[in-house]
């Protein structure tokens, strides 16, 4: 072949390998950017999981910092605010986010947030109104206080120390004072006139100053924190008559007290305790003889196992 002839098929060559060579880059280019948009996709999904838990870890540890200042100041810590202060646009995750609040409470801090109880009609009025309605009764009071979960070896008054705010002294004289107060109210079945709470202050030398506080102002904080309600009856309109009025448990008292803690506090006053008194300290509390009830219990066990006993000789 001549030589110009194998210059121009040389030519030829080069000019399909040029042309063959773009289209091969073309296609690693398309595969490294389709294995690129996997790998992001997959990336994107590990990121919007951890994402998802560590916005719900966020959200639990902006509830157990909400609670605990609701507690701190003995507010009622409500399903409204939580939702209001704490998850904002994501209500609809109170469930799970309250799950994982209550671990860590209870976890980390010996804590557990506990429902309050739902406020009872007291009055002939409130009652005869809760039968003529057809409205169902609220199953919960949507309202909640932080309680202890350690053991009870642990609560003793040398562990859990009081407050410092304002001081020591005066967060204990105010417990003291409260829950004092409540077991008055439980020994009167529920219900104490104020004039018998006056006298009962009188005896303590409390009628007038509590620490560094009026007693009246430390009575309206206890009625604005949950221990108790003030009930004032009026006369009917027309007639005349002084009003009558009445105290009653609240329900941070039910939770955080309880007639366990009024069983407690009597105790302690009493110093000395005994059958007798104990008998006549559950009867004013509408309760059972705890020492009865067990001494029954057993004897109802041993005649059921005599009968269980004899069925099986027969």
């Amino acid at each position: 072949m001549p030589p110009p002839q194998r210059r121009r098929r040389a030519l030829d060559e080069d000019d399909e390998e040029e042309q063959e060579r773009p289209r091969q880059r073309r296609n690693h280019n398309r595969s490294d950017d389709e294995s690129g948009n996997e790998s992001a996709e997959e990336t994107t999904m590990d990121v919007d999981g951890r994402g998802a838990s560590s916005a719900d870890d966020q959200l639990a540890k902006k509830l157990v910092r909400y609670a605990l200042s609701c507690e701190y100041s003995r507010t009622a810590i409500r399903r409204d605010g939580i939702k209001e202060r704490v998850l904002g646009s994501q209500g609809r995750s109170f469930k799970r986010i309250f799950a994982l609040a209550q671990k860590q409470l209870q976890t980390v801090w010996g804590m557990e947030l506990r429902e309050l109880p739902v406020r009872e009609k007291m009055s002939l009025h409130e009652k005869r109104q809760a039968m003529k309605s057809n409205s169902q009764p609220k199953l919960g009071s949507g309202a909640y206080i932080l309680s202890s979960t350690l053991p009870q070896e642990y609560r003793s008054a040398s562990i859990l120390r009081p407050s410092k705010t304002p001081s020591a002294e005066d967060e204990a004289t105010y417990t003291a004072f409260y829950t004092m107060v409540v077991s008055l109210i439980y020994l009167n079945a529920g219900e104490l006139h104020d004039q018998k709470l006056q006298r009962y202050l009188v005896r303590l030398n409390a009628d007038q100053n509590l620490s560094s506080e009026k007693t009246e102002l430390t009575l309206k904080k206890m009625e604005r924190q949950g221990y108790v309600i003030k009930r004032v009856e009026r006369p009917p309109v027309g007639q005349d008559g002084e009003h009558v009025v009445t105290w009653h448990i609240g329900p941070r008292a039910k939770e955080e007290i309880g007639k366990d803690g009024a069983i407690g506090m009597i105790k302690e006053v009493y110093g000395e305790w005994n059958p007798d008194l104990n008998r006549k300290l559950m009867a004013s509390l509408d309760l059972k003889d705890r020492q009865a009830e067990d001494q029954e219990t057993g004897e109802a066990t041993g005649a059921s196992m005599s009968r269980e006993q004899t069925v099986g000789d027969g």
